[in-house]
């Protein structure tokens, strides 16, 4: 039986690996995961019978615990003799990386799902940028999450010519057509919710649903939605996600998020079907991406999408077919474009209606791992 090893950060990253590493193990792998310590990651590995390694990675550069940790992955590469295996994220794929080359291990896989450095000046751009090309010179194959960060990363240099592949369409781990069925299969749902949070039948609703972080554009959308707010009394903001405190967004916000009636902020969700039955529409105006799987779920819900003109949010969302584009940082252009779809209904509403039809053509999941299986299947194949 073959034996696979997936890297990922942190417990916030099972979305990544929720139904594939189930996927694996029914076609013959065994399945270990190295993650930071969480309870989606921990519930994932127990559902989907994979062992769990937690190793508490930091986001900063921290050389001491770093190097201690660098030390346990080189012990547990050296005790379980992975046939494959696959990181992503920056630390914990670096580290991978790392520990692959000082133990000899072959079939690498290093899975790009962005590049942090793009939003870093200075010093620190420059050593993320080093760990980026490190990690990608040292794998055997780049799994770009999307074809824009494929040649994006690649056009930075950081990411070698030829050495690069995407799955598909793009994203890391596709989306799950059954969870996200659309908007009329979560309707008593969203009238619950709806009633609970007192959104009215003519309220308009803008939805974001990430991580509330600097990086993700928060302060740019609550701008556009307070410009927008005074023009349109029936308008409502709804939040759902964590925030970040490593990258935070500006702390007077932090007030309106808690204390303005207009903001409903849902804190971190397990379940986000029934929000997308609310929104009217799904606003993701990040800095940096790699591919944002949230544009796809709600496009699969029958919810038109508007993105930053960035990689990744480019092969989500198609401008004019199941949503909007952006230009990075401009808030008089989000702002007019969430004005024409506020006004138009019935766009709204055709967006919604391509959307679902572009997740389910390009984006289930089925293909995203029937493609990695394939990779995986070839370098079993490459001889030692």
């Amino acid at each position: 039986m073959p034996k696979i090893l997936l890297g990922v950060s942190s417990s916030f990253c099972a979305n990544f690996l929720r139904g594939q590493v189930a996927f694996l193990v029914q076609h013959g792998f065994e399945v270990i995961i190295v993650s930071g310590p969480g309870e989606e990651i921990s519930l994932l590995a127990k559902k989907e019978n994979a062992r769990l390694f937690t190793i508490d990675f930091t986001k900063r550069l921290t050389p001491f615990t770093d190097f201690f940790q660098l030390l346990r992955i080189i012990r547990l590469i050296r005790q379980e003799q992975p046939d494959i295996i696959n990181a992503g994220n920056p630390k914990s794929g670096f580290l991978l990386m790392l520990a692959c080359y000082i133990t000899g291990h072959k079939r690498r896989i290093f899975t790009l799902h962005g590049l942090l450095s793009d939003t870093k000046m200075g010093l620190i751009r420059w050593l993320i940028t080093a760990t980026e090309k490190i990690s990608c010179g040292i794998a055997d194959k780049v799994i770009a999450v999307s074809p824009t960060l494929k040649a994006h990363a690649e056009k930075r240099k950081i990411l070698p010519l030829g050495k690069g592949a995407v799955i598909g369409k793009g994203s890391a781990n596709g989306i799950d057509l059954h969870l996200f069925p659309g908007k009329n299969a979560v309707v008593a749902r969203a009238t619950q919710l709806k009633e609970s949070l007192n959104v009215k039948e003519d309220d308009i609703v803008i939805g974001f649903l990430g991580r509330l972080s600097k990086d993700k554009g928060i302060d740019l959308l609550f701008e556009a939605f307070n410009l927008l707010a005074k023009e349109y009394p029936c308008l409502r903001l709804v939040l759902a996600g964590p925030i970040i405190e490593e990258n935070p967004f500006s702390r007077h916000l932090l007030h309106q998020l808690y204390h303005d009636e207009k903001v409903i902020y849902l804190g971190k969700l397990f379940d986000v079907t029934p929000v997308y039955g609310i929104i009217d529409m799904l606003v993701l105006p990040s800095f940096r991406e790699g591919f944002p799987n949230v544009l796809i779920e709600a496009a699969a819900m029958e919810t038109p999408v508007v993105a930053s003109d960035i990689p990744g949010c480019k092969d989500a969302v198609q401008a004019g077919v199941n949503g909007e584009l952006f230009e990075k940082g401009n808030v008089a252009e989000l702002t007019a474009v969430l004005k024409k779809l506020i006004t138009n209904k019935a766009l709204r509403q055709q967006y919604g209606r391509n959307g679902r039809k572009f997740a389910h053509d390009h984006f289930s999941n089925e293909e995203i791992w029937a493609g990695q299986l394939e990779l995986y299947k070839n370098m079993l194949l490459t001889a030692e």
